[in-house]
């Protein structure tokens, strides 16, 4: 047409190489996927082309009049009418209704849809950028008439819209993609990181829940708390509390009369009077007063205050620790004059509100400073014995993930409460027969066969939360006659929550219970490195090939099983009892760590020992992270004679005059510390102010090295005689006798520097300047936090036989980590290393005992039996990206800019990451390790008197490298991408689905509450129980948790959910009710699988 040709005219400065479709009919069936775009650009204001989000794609699908396609989020699809052989005409497109809450995918979503509604198209199909290639591109041009009154004639104005790859069978798609966004690629910050800066404290086993330890006031009074998620709020006897039950609890009650920190919140009754009052607390008295319910009948009350808490050991030795008051927050708690049942009996004093609420103790500690993310995990296992005194039963973290004592990478499920509970979306559940400990099978014989769950009641109501003060587990009623249905069929019998008898043998051959958890949508891919689904522990894989990275949490029988030990008696603990939603309770976390991951919106899981590590080191990353820097010991390097001007000092007639110089100190940095914590030059300043010092001047250089310039002042006798014998070494005494010798920690250049000293005549130790290296370094203060810089990190966990755990130290963690780099490096040159030796971090190492391999009343190990074996070690090693853009360093004042880096960087370092696998799985790899560590052996060990760790295994290398072993490993992922959008700025088609959720959820919230009072008469299995009594059911109300539309999973997410995971039966089952006979003694199944 004129049109046509009119506007190819004045397009021929732009596209030189082109050629139309044939026609517009003979794209029918084809699809294209969007390489550019024309938006609004954010800084210029201006209409310029851009790529689509990378992992929001937009797609375009030609059918005959009509385009379907994705706009990153929704489905849209509407009608088109052909106007040419290549041009067409939209009207307005019609789209599905999911709420997508990653950040720009709704406003990518607003753009494209404005772009393509009532357009008239020109349409192209031209070369690609390279034109050698042959890959098509379907261009889009938007293009008007317009009358050119002075001219009397029409001309064509055109504006290039979009461009397309295709996405047909014919052409490599893959290819293509990843050509296309080569092209247009920009360097992009990540978010995400190792969160391995963290505190952790240890658990103890309470009645059917666990409990810490917090000091509490000025000086500190140690209390100790159930760590509960299913509720917001801290509380605690007080003095002058009634019948609260002290002579129960761990402690006597906390005395606010001796602490001069502690304030009592005030508030006047009067509407307009001032208050302080948090939370859903009430004003009476001039006191904030808090109240909350349990089901089982338990309650308290108490008034609200402020004081100085944090989280520690049991131990008085802990309130003085410098690590545990680094976390010491102005925190608000109950003050609790009263107590009721199970509250006035139960072992801990109080209760401490771990939900997603920001009264909580880790949002105040991340609010105030004291750690980097918002997020905290639990660990726990369950111990046979309780006391007063503490039995050790699993760890709390704040800030983020210690991993030491994990079996299984950490995967993600998605939080889908936006506050108040975490929440999962169950998805599916399994019954595998023949039971197993772990959530992959221990061979083909464990077969797990699927319940028919309803999913939308399933995930009804408050959803299924992760609680931690409920001490078993409850799911909707309508699941239970499924469940009981797949449950005869593998055992053969009723499933019954009555008590059992049978040996530890038998409890193990009990089914294994599975809980398929929608997967965190952008979780870090545990299969980074090419490696399966089905190789990781803990995703869905092949029991759900339509969803294999969905989170799969196993509940062995050793968890839901509970154990009478005064009765001998066994007890299933899963309930199928809930009338919306569910509770996966503390029996099911039972051998997890689990991440409570406020910032990032999802729950972590990994299988874990659960067991307390204390670092006692003062490296500190290793583990918990000081906030401070640290640094060690003082070396002098320069000496007040070797500085001063000695040419007057050349007769004894100038024996006292007094010379001035300068004394260098060298100290090595142990740890950086966090960024909102005291800088090493500060905490050098302090301790020199601190100790009396004179006036100092402290350079830092970021490698790992401080130097401390004093003046001073010498005598021309003194000088003399030490340069005559001062500088010599002390008898016996030679490089490294001073201790050090290590590598100081990996600062935040990505340097480390090692210095070594020995001690002199003067009685001081002297740094030995010629045993001065420095090296790079990608562990600890370097690329932490950057996934740009450290993008992949591998995990793994090993056995050495014969490594003497009396005899470790920091020499031997870092002969064993040379060694690490040079076995799985083998003979690669310089330029191919996959990484080098300041890459590795020795996380921990632990004495390995015959009993570790033992599994639970299975081959049980005698105490006579359970000899030392060697050593346990859990390593990672860093990937770094050597092509990361990094920010300018100058000196450490604030939170360093995050590099900048390519998607297209990070690919071959997932092949990297693939081949350091491929290496630890070598069968020989224990024995090269051994070779390696016989290498690196030169005067870090067996100098003098000392004896090696390695000794046995050098003297017997071969026998004891070949009874060692890689156990496991795996790859992190460091990059969290499309975490949620947390702003103001909100569209008006997003701040419309905003407003309906709202008016949605407050329709639900109406009809459940009517739907409760209808309820309310009728008794339900979980307002008691037949048992001991120590299992602890909160009681939602109200007055006591305030739970607003936002707190529970909104209906649309919920729809979304449902439709992504299947048709749903929407009908309510008829309440089964559980049959009433017996499992019995089981024989019939136990003979079965024995």
């Amino acid at each position: 047409s004129r049109y046509e040709r009119a506007l190819r005219q004045e397009r021929r400065t732009i596209l030189s190489a082109t050629s139309y479709a044939n026609s517009i009919s003979s794209l029918n069936g084809t699809k294209w996927q969007a390489t550019d775009v024309l938006v609004l650009g954010k800084s210029t204001n201006t209409l310029q082309l851009q790529p689509p989000l990378i992992n929001n794609p937009i797609t375009l699908e030609f059918d005959t009049n009509k385009i379907t396609g994705s706009t990153g989020c929704n489905r849209y699809f509407g009608p088109y009418t052909i106007t040419s052989e290549h041009s067409f005409n939209t009207s307005s497109f019609a789209t599905t209704r999911k709420l997508c809450p990653l950040e720009g995918v709704m406003e990518q979503e607003q753009s494209y849809m404005s772009l393509m509604s009532n357009k008239h198209f020109l349409v192209e199909v031209v070369n690609a950028t390279d034109s050698n290639s042959g890959v098509e591109e379907l261009v889009l041009w938007d293009y008007i008439v317009v009358n050119n009154v002075s001219q009397s004639h029409e001309r064509i104005r055109g504006v290039l819209l979009a461009r397309f790859l295709p996405l047909s069978n014919s052409i490599d798609q893959s290819k293509n993609l990843q050509r296309s966004r080569t092209l247009q690629e920009t360097t992009t910050r990540k978010k995400g990181g190792l969160f391995n800066s963290y505190q952790t404290s240890p658990l103890h086993q309470g009645y059917g829940t666990h409990y810490a330890t917090i000091w509490v006031g000025t000086p500190p009074q140690r209390k100790s708390v159930i760590i509960d998620t299913g509720s917001h709020f801290t509380a605690f006897p007080c003095k002058g509390c009634l019948g609260c039950g002290e002579e129960h609890h761990t402690d006597k009650y906390f005395d606010q009369d001796a602490s001069s920190t502690f304030r009592a919140l005030t508030c006047k009754a009067k509407r307009d009077g001032p208050k302080e009052c948090q939370g859903s607390s009430d004003c009476v008295g001039g006191k904030c007063i808090l109240s909350q319910t349990y089901t089982e009948g338990s309650s308290w009350e108490a008034f609200q205050a402020v004081d100085k808490l944090f989280v520690g050991g049991k131990q008085l030795t802990s309130a003085l620790d410098s690590r545990s008051s680094a976390y010491v927050a102005d925190f608000v708690f109950g003050c609790q004059t009263k107590e009721t049942g199970l509250f006035v009996t139960q072992l801990a004093d109080g209760i401490m509100g771990m939900s997603a609420h920001p009264a909580t103790l880790p949002q105040v500690l991340y609010d105030q400073g004291k750690i980097e993310h918002n997020m905290f995990s639990l660990c726990v296992r369950r111990e046979l014995h309780v006391s007063k005194q503490g039995v050790e039963a699993g760890r709390l973290t704040f800030g983020g993930i210690d991993m030491r004592s994990d079996t299984s990478p950490m995967v993600y499920a998605r939080n889908v409460a936006k506050s108040g509970w975490f929440t999962t979306f169950v998805k599916n559940i399994y019954i595998r027969e023949k039971g197993g400990q772990s959530a992959k099978a221990d061979g083909r014989h464990q077969v797990a066969q699927k319940v028919n769950v309803d999913l939308y009641q399933m995930n009804s109501g408050k959803g299924v939360i992760i609680d931690s003060g409920t001490t078993d587990t409850y799911l909707h009623k309508s699941i239970a006659e499924p469940f009981d249905e797949v449950w005869r069929k593998v055992t053969g019998v009723a499933y019954a929550n009555v008590p059992l008898r049978m040996s530890k043998k038998d409890l193990l051959l009990l089914p294994t219970v599975l809980i398929q958890l929608t997967a965190y949508e952008d979780s870090p891919d545990p299969t980074s490195g090419g490696r399966n689904f089905d190789s990781v522990i803990g995703l869905a894989a092949d029991l759900d090939p339509t969803s294999p990275q969905d989170v799969l949490l196993a509940i062995p029988a050793t968890h839901y099983m509970e154990y009478s030990p005064s009765k001998g008696t066994y007890t299933p603990r899963i309930y199928f009892t809930e009338s919306q939603g569910g509770v996966i309770g503390s029996n099911a976390m039972q051998g997890h760590n689990v991440l409570f991951d406020w910032e990032n919106k999802r729950v972590g899981f990994a299988e874990s020992s659960c067991e307390y590590q204390k670092d006692t080191t003062q490296s500190a990353d290793n583990g918990a992270v000081y906030a401070d820097c640290q640094l060690g010991a003082p070396r002098l390097t320069i000496s007040c004679s070797d500085s001063a001007d000695l040419s007057d000092c050349n007769n004894n007639r100038n024996a006292n005059k007094a010379m001035k110089g300068v004394e260098v100190w060298t100290r090595i940095v142990q740890s950086p510390g966090l960024y909102q914590g005291l800088t090493c030059e500060q905490v050098s300043a302090s301790e020199n102010e601190a100790s009396g010092g004179g006036k100092m001047d402290v350079q830092c250089d970021g490698k790992g090295i401080c130097r401390e310039i004093r003046d001073c002042v010498i005598t021309c006798a003194n000088a003399v005689a030490l340069g005559s014998a001062g500088n010599e070494p002390a008898p016996g005494n030679h490089a490294g006798s001073c201790g050090g010798g290590t590598w100081s920690a990996c600062d935040y250049t990505c340097s480390q520097t090692r210095i070594n000293s020995v001690l002199m005549n003067d009685g001081k130790c002297h740094e030995e300047k010629a045993l001065e290296f420095t090296r790079p370094c990608h562990v600890q203060a370097c690329g932490r936090s950057d996934p740009c810089r450290v993008p992949f990190v591998v995990h793994a966990i090993l056995k050495m036989r014969g490594v003497v755990a009396s005899r470790w130290n920091k020499q031997a963690e870092e002969l064993f980590a040379d060694a690490f780099a040079a076995a799985v490096n083998g003979k690669r040159k310089s330029n191919e290393l996959l990484f080098e030796p300041g890459d590795v971090n020795v996380l921990n190492a632990s004495p390995w005992r015959a009993s570790d391999d033992a599994m639970f009343g299975e081959t049980a190990v005698t105490e006579e039996e359970d000899e030392d074996l060697g050593m346990q070690f859990v390593v990672e090693a860093s990937i770094f990206n050597f092509n990361a853009e990094l920010p300018q360093l100058e000196e450490r004042k604030a939170v360093p800019l995050a590099a900048t880096c390519r998607d297209s960087d990070l690919r071959p370092l997932a092949d990297t990451a693939l081949q350091v696998h491929k290496e630890l799985g070598r069968e020989n790899f224990a024995v090269s390790l051994v070779e390696a560590m016989k290498k690196e052996v030169n005067q870090q060990i067996g100098q003098g008197n000392h004896v090696s760790a390695f000794t046995y295994i050098f003297e017997d290398g071969a026998n004891l490298a070949e009874k060692s072993k890689v156990v496991t490993s795996w790859t992190i992922k460091t990059d969290i991408k499309g975490t949620p959008f947390i702003g103001n700025a909100r569209n008006f088609d997003g701040m419309f689905r905003f407003v309906l959720l709202i008016v949605l959820a407050g329709a639900i919230s109406l009809y459940n509450a009517l739907r409760k009072r209808r309820l309310r008469k009728e008794k339900t299995q979980d307002s008691k129980r037949n048992s001991s009594g120590v299992s602890r059911r909160k009681h939602v109300t109200r007055r006591n948790r305030r739970v607003n539309a936002a707190l529970n999973a909104n209906d649309d997410d919920l729809e979304d959910l449902i439709s992504r995971n299947g048709n749903v039966d929407r009908q309510k089952l008829k309440h089964p009710g559980l049959d009433d006979a017996s499992i019995g003694s089981l024989s019939t199944y136990l003979a079965r699988t024995s």
